[in-house]
This record gives structure tokens, C-alpha cells and sequence, in this order.
């Protein structure tokens, strides 16, 4: 028997390094700031939250066995309930269950609209910059063609996203049929933005669901940072999130037909390892996906572990879990944005985000990130993403994102004040 075979048969000893081993990404030592996930002390805890949530709901499954099955092709019925009071209560506006479809995380979600709704070489429009996996996976694995549209302090620019969508109308081919409603998509992070951090302002969102409906589009909003917020009222309490896009698009309003769909996943905000999220959308769009033989083979796309999230959330463990969650990270956050302002070199720019798990930093015109990032992985082993992976026109190499999730305060602060470091010597050799 080999020795690999023995190690995994005997017991395991799981690492960071050994959750991301395909991609290499902490090989001796390094300190990886580029990867967007939940820190192992917070995930921990997900033990004892699985436990608790999985007895409660086997209680009932002892009798029924529902969990076991297929599912219905929109989900378990306590999910969706769950899922939309936990809304309802972070979104401060109602979210009803009939609205909601189980998936199997936002990744899924995403690519699931795209396929179901769209074809190779149709136009999709994104921000610039935007989430680079996002970007890669409508432009490479489903062949659909970006369109960059700029962001500002107040989200995407609308005035310049109608100009586009109206210029791109004119000589598109699609044929908008009942299965088919729309000719192109936005994708979107309108809240606590990856890369940026930053919100689309309550103006721009009531503009951008006009212009929506003016020229028939779907938005995709990527919403799986909605719920961690790190602003807090004079008392010491978190405060909630900007409204989500999706309530500016009523059923009620005149004008609707139901342009935007919420993206939503448990990744952030409880475990990635789940596979579990949440679409929610106008009726139409749910009837695309729930007639379609891809929802229709395998009913609910993650039935079993949404029954246990139901009872995670009828229990309160996913309040209590998001509560720790936002203490910690926003530490993390406002220690990095600190550490940015007083000890990186003159000429950086940083906004503190609001929530989220990025932060995203400017260095002045022609300087290099990526040389940077050549030499804090080689000097210090700690890396990050240059802000060009970012862009559909490969902009912003002068700046950088790294997340502040991952890490423990100390680890990252070690970090943020070594990328600092290296940066000032840059720009000190630069201009000697």
C-alpha cells in the first residue's frame, strides 16, 4: 500500500494549504491574501452548528424521508421559508418564499441563468472592474461576449451603461420569445462590490431598474455579501445593509416585468463547503429554470443539506454564527484600512468598504502591482491580486484587492504592513 493511500485512510489533518491543494496556492508558507474565503476559526465553528441543525431536522426525516428524495424543483418548503424571514429581517424590506429557488451556491446560480437564458456570443454587460471568475466564466466557459462599463464612488455608471445597452440593441440578433425575455444581461455586485467594496447609492439603483426595463435586459445581481455589514449605530449594533436592488423592481410599480434577479449563497456567510444558495426572481424567470430538463432531471439542486440549513436557521444558529462573523471581519477591516492609510507610502488611496471581504487599493498612474506582487511573494510570501484580473480591458494594474477574511488579525496584519513595505521601496527606487 502506498504511503498516500495510507494518509488517507488514517487520520486527516486539514490546513489551509491542504483545502486548496489543486491550485497551489499556499505552498511553503505563503500567506495567500488573493483567495476570497471564510477564515478556518470561523468555520470551526460550523461543526457544532451542523450537528445541532442536522439531529433537529432528522427528528422529522425519522417519519417523513423527504430530505432523502429528489426535492421539488424549487426546494424544500422550510428553506425557502427560512431563507426569506432571514431576509426579510437583513434586507428590511419583504422577501416572500414563493420568490426563492434552492441552488447550489451563487457559482451555480450564475451559470445556470447565463446558460438557460443565453447563447454563444451574446452580449453580456459587467462592470470594470468586476469578479474575475464571474468575468471568465461568462466570457471563456460560455462563450458570451463583455462589454466593460465603468464603476465611480457610486457603483456602475448608468448614464453610460443606457448609451451602451442602446448602441448594442441596434444590432442584435436574439429573438426575445417567452422562454428567452431578454436579448443580453448585467451582471452585477451591487452591494459591498468584489473587488471594490463599494455599494451602488440608492439613486443609481432606482435609475438602473429604469433602464432596465427601457431596454429589456436581465441584471444578475451577485448578492452574496448582502448580509455583512459592518457599520455600526450609536449604539454599538450593526446596522442593515443597503437595500437590496432587487426591492426597487416591484410587482406593484408601474412599468414592471420583473428585470432583476437576487444571486445568493451561505459560502460567506456560514460555510462554502455547503454548495448551497438561493435564487431570487420575478415568476418568469423561476418558470424558465423550473421547466427546463436541467432542473427538471434532479429536482431541488441541493435538497438534503437545505432541510438542514432550515432548521440551522429556525434554531437562530445562522444569526448567532453571522453576528460573530461581522465582529470579526469588520476588526480585520477597519485594521487593514488603518495600517493602508498610516504606514503605506503618500499617493495610495483606500476607501474603507462597509461590509464585504475585500479591500481595494490604489497606487498612482504607472505604478506596477504586478512587479509588486513578483516581489512580496519572493521576499515576503505573501501575495494578492493585481487589480487587472479584475477587468474585461485588463485596467487597473496600478492597483490591488486583497481579502481580509481568511486571516487572523495578526497574520494579516503582518501581511498588509509587508505589502506596504515592499511598495514603499518601489516608488522610494522610482524616484531616485
Amino acid at each position: 500500500m502506498s504511503s498516500s493511500a495510507t494518509e488517507e485512510e488514517g487520520q486527516y489533518k486539514v490546513d489551509a494549504k491542504d483545502a486548496y491543494d489543486q491550485t497551489r496556492d499556499f505552498e511553503n508558507g505563503m500567506i495567500n491574501l488573493m483567495v476570497g474565503a471564510p477564515a478556518y476559526a470561523i468555520l470551526r465553528q460550523c461543526a457544532d452548528i451542523m450537528r445541532v441543525a442536522t439531529e433537529h431536522r432528522m427528528a422529522v426525516e425519522e417519519k417523513e424521508g423527504f430530505l432523502f428524495q429528489y426535492g421539488s424543483r424549487n426546494g424544500d418548503i422550510a428553506y425557502r421559508r427560512e431563507v426569506a424571514a432571514f431576509l426579510t429581517r437583513h434586507y428590511s424590506h419583504p422577501v416572500h418564499s414563493s420568490s426563492l429557488l434552492v441552488t447550489a451556491g451563487a457559482t451555480q446560480g450564475l451559470y445556470m441563468l447565463a446558460s438557460l437564458l443565453f447563447s454563444r456570443g451574446d452580449v453580456v454587460f459587467m462592470e470594470d472592474p468586476t469578479y474575475f471568475i464571474g468575468l471568465e466564466m461568462l466570457r471563456t466557459d460560455l462563450g458570451l461576449k463583455a462589454v466593460s462599463v465603468p464603476v465611480d464612488d457610486e457603483g456602475i455608471d448608468v448614464d453610460m451603461l443606457d448609451g451602451l445597452l442602446e448602441e448594442h440593441k441596434k444590432s442584435s440578433t436574439v429573438c426575445v420569445t417567452e422562454e428567452r425575455p431578454f436579448w443580453t444581461m448585467l451582471y452585477l455586485i451591487p452591494t459591498f462590490h468584489n473587488p471594490t467594496g463599494r455599494c451602488l447609492s440608492e439613486s443609481r439603483c432606482k435609475q438602473l431598474i429604469q433602464v432596465a426595463r427601457k431596454h429589456n435586459i436581465l441584471v444578475v445581481c451577485d448578492d452574496v455579501y448582502n448580509t455583512l455589514c459592518y457599520e455600526m449605530d450609536i449604539q454599538g449594533n450593526f446596522v442593515a445593509p443597503p437595500p437590496a436592488l432587487i426591492s426597487f423592481d416591484q410587482e406593484n410599480d408601474p412599468g414592471y416585468h420583473g428585470n432583476v434577479v437576487s444571486n445568493g449563497s451561505f459560502s460567506k456567510i456560514l460555510s462554502p463547503g455547503l454548495r448551497l444558495g438561493w435564487i431570487q426572481a420575478p415568476k418568469r424567470i423561476l418558470s424558465v429554470i423550473q421547466n427546463s430538463a436541467y432542473n427538471d432531471s434532479g429536482g431541488s439542486f441541493n435538497n438534503y443539506t437545505s432541510g438542514i440549513i432550515a432548521s440551522a436557521l429556525e434554531l437562530g444558529l445562522v444569526e448567532q454564527q453571522l453576528s460573530k462573523i461581522q465582529e470579526s471581519y469588520a476588526k480585520n477591516m477597519n485594521a487593514v484600512h488603518k495600517i493602508v492609510l498610516e504606514e503605506w507610502p503618500k499617493g495610495v488611496s483606500c476607501q474603507l468598504p462597509k461590509g464585504g471581504f475585500f479591500m481595494w487599493v490604489e497606487f498612482p498612474q504607472g505604478f506596477s502591482c504586478e512587479e509588486l506582487l513578483k516581489i512580496c511573494t519572493r521576499d515576503h510570501k505573501v501575495a494578492f491580486y493585481v487589480g487587472s484580473i479584475s477587468s474585461p480591458q485588463g485596467m487597473f494594474g496600478n492597483c490591488l484587492r486583497v481579502c481580509i477574511a481568511l486571516y487572523d488579525l495578526e497574520t494579516l496584519s503582518d501581511a498588509m504592513r509587508k505589502i506596504g513595505q515592499s511598495a514603499r521601496q518601489m516608488m522610494e527606487k522610482q524616484d531616485s
